[in-house]
């Protein structure tokens, strides 16, 4: 009988492993936090003062910093869903659009233009055709 025992030990010891050490979704309408516990407190001021542009700008500029746009855009996707906030959230889904676009933008890079190798070349003739013509009418007089 003792076989049967310790077969069943390690299952029960499994079902009694703390579930701490797997990771835990946050808690139904909350957004997830992020590694960054600057940006996790600049949306708390956001969502304790709502009406608040500053706060709103704020973490805007932080997100832009840090690049955690893709973030907050998701945060304020979730509250477009309260009918109290879905005005504001859809602006500054608006603005991050704005910001991103503008990021990218300044990231763009110009092509390089050189002039093509037959036109150097043609104009490197017509050069030294004109300079000889010129040597050419000054020594023969």
């Amino acid at each position: 009988m003792s076989e049967p025992e310790t077969a069943a030990e390690p299952s029960r010891a499994a079902s009694d492993a703390p579930e701490a050490t797997s990771p835990q979704a946050p808690p139904a309408g909350e957004p997830p936090t992020s590694d960054d516990p600057l940006f996790d407190a600049l949306w708390a001021k956001v969502l304790g003062a709502w009406d608040d542009d500053k706060a709103h700008s704020t973490v805007l500029d932080y997100a832009v910093q840090k690049e955690k746009l893709p973030d907050l855009a998701g945060r304020y996707r979730a509250l477009k869903g309260d009918p109290t906030k879905a005005d504001r959230a859809q602006k500054r889904l608006d603005a991050i659009i704005l910001a991103a676009t503008q990021l990218m933008m300044s990231m763009k890079t110009t092509p390089t233009t050189t002039v093509p190798l037959p036109i150097t070349l043609t104009m490197f003739g017509i050069f030294l055709f004109a300079v000889g013509f010129v040597a050419y009418a000054m020594w023969h007089r």
